[in-house]
């Protein structure tokens, strides 16, 4: 019963907070929509803000495996493959996931810092350190300036869920993640690539 609780509750957060973000949903919204007592959120959670959180773990949460010591051991397209690989898991079985940072991207809020900080950044200091090792051994462009490649190759995956519904309506072509994919990181890797002399 108490397990149940706490899967409705959060259910229900991830529903709402993906409709209308953070600052409009109250704790008693949450409660009313999950069928709980309120006071259960401050039981399982302890705050609406460790709430939201746990709503952007659990629909993220294979970033806990991308950020493994395994990853640090792959060669640097390795990386960068499983971060693509990792993200198309990510938005396949958490559609909502995308909602939740449109939000963050209209209203930037202080909300989900925890989520930020245990996990975003690790991604980011992987990828960074995944194109400069790339650099160093001569796989990568050695003029490559290595934030805004990490900033291309993040905005190249997650644009394409972002603006899902949008480009099926303009080209009214069936989306085929695998084949979108694959053809990202290849344009992905042969801008980045050193050209053999």
């Amino acid at each position: 019963m108490e397990r149940d609780n706490k899967k409705k509750l959060l259910a229900a957060a991830i529903a709402l907070f993906s409709e209308y973000g953070y600052d409009k949903i109250s704790i008693r919204d949450i409660a009313q929509k999950a069928k709980v007592n309120s006071a259960m959120i401050s039981y399982y959670f302890g705050s609406k803000q460790q709430l939201y959180d746990s709503a952007l773990e659990k629909q993220a949460g294979e970033l806990r495996t991308f950020n493994s010591s395994k990853t640090l051991k792959l060669a640097p397209r390795e990386i960068l493959r499983l971060y693509a690989d990792t993200l198309q898991k990510i938005h396949n079985t958490n559609p909502t996931l995308m909602k939740f940072i449109c939000w963050e991207f209209l209203i930037p809020s202080n909300h989900p810092e925890t989520f930020i900080k245990q996990r975003l950044q690790q991604v980011y200091s992987l990828l960074i350190q995944a194109i400069a090792t790339g650099v160093k051994e001569g796989i990568f462009r050695k003029n490559l300036d290595i934030h805004s490649t990490v900033i291309a190759l993040v905005g190249i995956i997650n644009f394409y869920y972002i603006s899902r519904n949008l480009h099926m309506r303009v080209s009214c072509i069936k989306d085929d993640d695998e084949k979108y994919m694959h053809n990202a990181m290849e344009i992905f890797f042969s801008g980045i690539e050193r050209k053999s002399q």
